[in-house]
């Protein structure tokens, strides 16, 4: 599932990246975010060409709000969360599927790479030296051996969940939050019993100006990002205090 808000220029390449995966059976889920472009027009053409994509309609109150939008409608085995804006590999979700079938994962996740817009060259992100593929690991102990390579990402769309799982968790996204993979993630890795990573580079994570997570600071941006960031302190708190032990 995916949202979208004002996102026709990015829209024809990922549907390209969905039509590239050759998945067997899918549904994907769009939620428009109150969008005041073309979105919906160019969503409509691409209907026609792909199956079951389900559009759900919001006014505009952010990345959290449409994505619990879009859990409340999902039926799948396992979810995904993929951002419009960036570029998923062929053979991504299918590595993943397969890995979680055969291992029985509540969660499985690969590697990704860093494409700038204007500087610096493309990386992986997740050195590979530092976070080789993995065997089966409990949650708590993949959280700990990433957080100690010291590139850890806290993202939610390098990863697919089973939707079993985050139901019986009631997981779900915290409304107004910026960087709200941040809370997600840790509490989803801390609850998992099964986690397995491949450090197959299988998305490219576009660092652009039009990136909702990357727009220019002033004092004021600075001010409210500085603000979400204590709010996830205290949620990051409120999750080690339900933790058993």
């Amino acid at each position: 599932m995916a949202a979208v808000y004002n996102g026709e220029k990015f829209l024809a390449q990922f549907f390209e990246c969905i039509e590239q995966q050759q998945l067997d059976s899918y549904e994907l889920i769009l939620v428009n975010d109150g969008s005041t472009d073309n979105s919906l027009a160019v969503i409509a053409e691409w209907q026609e060409r792909l199956q079951n994509v389900q559009v759900l309609e919001q006014e505009n109150q952010g990345v959290s709000v449409a994505r619990n939008t879009g859990l409340a409608a999902a039926s799948g085995k396992y979810l995904a969360f993929p951002d419009i804006d960036d570029k998923l590999y062929p053979g991504m979700y299918r590595t993943l599927l397969e890995m979680a079938e055969k291992e029985h994962l509540d969660i499985a996740t690969c590697n990704g790479t860093y494409v700038y817009e204007k500087r610096r060259e493309s990386h992986p992100i997740f050195p590979l030296d530092r976070l080789p593929s993995t065997d089966v690991l409990p949650g708590h102990v993949w959280l700990k051996q990433a957080l100690d390579s010291r590139k850890f990402l806290h993202v939610t769309w390098l990863n697919i969940y089973r939707h079993d799982f985050i139901r019986q968790h009631h997981f779900h996204f915290e409304p107004g939050l910026r960087h709200q993979d941040i809370p997600w993630t840790t509490e989803a890795l801390l609850a998992a019993e099964r986690v397995q990573y491949t450090s197959q580079q299988f998305y490219d994570y576009y660092i652009h100006s039009e990136s909702v997570s990357h727009k220019p600071d002033n004092d004021d941006t600075l001010m409210r990002s500085a603000r979400h960031y204590m709010k996830i302190l205290e949620m990051l708190e409120a999750i080690n205090q339900r933790l058993p032990g």
